[in-house]
This record gives C-alpha cells, structure tokens and sequence, in this order.
C-alpha cells in the first residue's frame, strides 16, 4: 500500500546537519529523540517554515517540495496545521475567534459557524466569548487542537504541544487527541523526548538521533522484551532498565541487578517484571555538600564521569557506576562550579515521578 506521507529532506543550520528519511500512513506518528537532535527543525520543514536544502516531501498525490524541480509550496497552500510548544495563540482574540482564524478562507459567518463545531469536539461549548489569559492549560491546549483541526489538513504536526502540563491532565489531553484522531482520520507527526507520550499516544515511533533518522518500530511491539532493547540500543540514547516492579510498605520500587529505585506510586499496583525507562535530562547531578531533598533520597546512585560532551546550548555526561552506564542531559553551564571532568566522582539522583514504567503507556491506550 502506498504510504500517505513520503519525507527525504536534507537541511543545514550552521554545523548541523539534518537528514530525514521516512514515510508514514494516516496514523500518529511520534518523532522521537533527544533534545538537540532536530524533531523541531524537521516539523518547521514539514510546515513550509524553513527551506531545505536539498530533497522532496509529498502529501497523497501533492508534490509539496522537489528541491530538483524547485517546487517549493509555501505555507498558506500545504494543508498541513502545526501546533507550536508555546501554542502561539491570539492574546487579543476570543477563544471564538482564534478557531475562527484557521478557517479565515470562508466567509465570517461560516467560519463562526464552523469555530463553534470544533469548540462543541473538544468540549469547550461556552467558552467562546473568553480570551486567552481566562483560559487554564488544558483549555489552551484545546483551543490551539480546535484551531489546527478547523481547516481540514491533510497533516497535522505537534510540537511537544503537552510538555508543561502535569500528568493527569497531560494523560486526559492524551485521550482527546487520539479520540479526535479517531474521528478525523487526519495523520498526525507528533514531537516529544517523553517516552510515557510515546507509548500512550502514537501508532508508529519515528527515531532521530543527531539529525538523522535511525529507525522506526511500531508501538505495539515495544511490548516484545527482545525488540524492546534493539529499539533503544539503536536509538543510543536513554536509560533502560529491566527488572521487577515491588510494592513495600505502601510504597512502589523498580528493582534490577544494579539497585532500587522508588516510583511513583500509580491507581493500581503492578508487582512483577517489566522494564522502565529514565530520561537524561530526568537525571539530575547532587552538588556536593548540599542536603538531598527528600523526595531524592531514596534514589541517588554515585558514580564516575567517563565523559563529558558540550554540543552547543547542551551537555552530555556518561556516568559509570555499580550498575552500569547512565546517561545524563543539562544545559550548557548549569554545573560549570561543579568541574565535572573525566574521572571526577558524581552522585546523580532520579525523582520517583521519572522513573516509567514502559507497559503503563500500552494500558493506558487499551482504556
């Protein structure tokens, strides 16, 4: 079957290079990857925001870019929404009148009419007179959704669109997403460094790693423990951990060969074994000297520094330590007081609320 979407872009800003290579069907695709790896910069492509350098991108039967043909379609004529990380949306508009703006092609009374359809889907029905600043973020979010939706794309693209919200709504608008999905049929690329957005949200995992596109997997089969590893051995990026799951004295721990770690205790206890997942920017370094928080404490590891990368606004620190090699993610000087070089020693600490469960995001889609 031929595939909705065809993606082989190439794209230079300054020494970075990105070179994606994908196709994708009418489904959520996640793009996932590393912060720094270029899932914003592919999107703002896939927009008709930047130019590429070389390659094409097509839509159905639509050529919307031959860098050969020098087709290049600008934004207003692609048919495809983006819905930005900071939303982007009209401080000075009503809630009406900025779904209204993603269908400004009809006529005023139409496009009202058609605003208030969209606002009826995502359950904002008398909201249509409020503004931006009297909105909570789980109703902007619906908003900016609403306002992509209204123009009938052929593509929707997300940028990590849910980053700043709290975990049960951050899993409601989760929910809503797929429902409207659902319902519209139009496929969705969706950006997030969130493995729990990943598992819960998306039909396809699209891997990026320094501008280039490693792989893709379906998501049902991160559920298969041997393909599981190869997925994120191939991505090189993460902290993944297999062990078992233990509820002691009210509490919930992941513990594996190297150690134990405190989780955050979910609705419904799952003893057993299964593997779980750390972010590198969910690591946090422990300035010597300083008094832990206690929420920390039960989960601080030490370590030695094997190395320490600095690419551009980031770092990167491979610790080795009793139960391997963690991977570790700041900001650009963040810990420049601390000196952390090559064979320094290092204590690292993980909040309960980090450590994911992978199999929490496949029960979650099958409710």
């Amino acid at each position: 079957m031929t595939p909705w979407g065809e993606v082989a872009l190439t794209h230079r800003r300054g020494s970075f290079q990105l070179r994606a290579s994908f196709s994708f069907d009418r489904e959520i695709g996640v793009l996932f990857g590393p912060s720094g790896a270029g899932k914003s910069t592919l999107l703002r492509l896939l927009a008709g925001l930047e130019r590429p350098e070389e390659g094409r991108f097509c839509l159905g039967d639509r050529v919307l870019v031959d860098c050969a043909r020098r087709i290049f379609t600008p934004p207003h004529r692609r048919r495809v929404s983006m819905v930005f990380q900071h939303l982007a949306l009209f401080p000075h508009r009503t809630v009406e009148e900025n779904v209204a703006y993603g269908v400004r092609d009809q006529d005023p009374l139409q496009a009202r009419e058609t605003a208030r359809q969209w606002l009826r889907r995502v359950h904002l029905e008398g909201f249509e007179g409020r503004y931006p600043s009297q909105l909570s973020g789980g109703q902007s979010q619906r908003v900016a959704l609403a306002r992509s939706l209204a123009a009938s794309p052929e593509l929707l693209l997300l940028d990590e669109p849910f980053s700043a919200l709290d975990g049960p709504l951050r899993r409601s608008l989760r929910r809503e997403l797929r429902r409207l999905h659902e319902e519209t049929k139009i496929p969705v690329i969706y950006v997030t460094h969130a493995i729990e957005d990943a598992c819960a949200l998306g039909h396809r995992i699209f891997f990026l790693q320094d501008g280039a596109c490693t792989g893709n997997v379906k998501v049902e089969h991160l559920w298969n423990g041997s393909a599981q590893g190869e997925v994120f051995e191939a991505l090189r990026w993460g902290n993944l951990l297999s062990g078992e799951f233990v509820l002691r004295d009210r509490k919930r721990f992941f513990s594996w060969e190297g150690g134990i770690l405190e989780m955050a205790l979910p609705s419904e206890g799952c003893p057993g074994p299964g593997r779980v997942f750390i972010a590198p920017h969910d690591v946090k370094v422990l300035y010597e000297g300083v008094v832990v928080d206690e929420d920390l404490r039960a989960n601080v590891i030490c370590g030695t520094v094997g190395e320490n990368l600095t690419l551009g606004s980031l770092c990167r620190l491979s610790v080795e330590t009793s139960s391997g090699v963690w991977q570790v993610e700041y900001p650009s000087g963040a810990y420049d007081a601390m000196d952390l070089k090559e064979g320094c020693a290092v204590r690292l600490a993980i909040r309960p609320g980090s450590v994911v469960p992978l199999g929490d995001g496949r029960k979650e889609r099958e409710r």
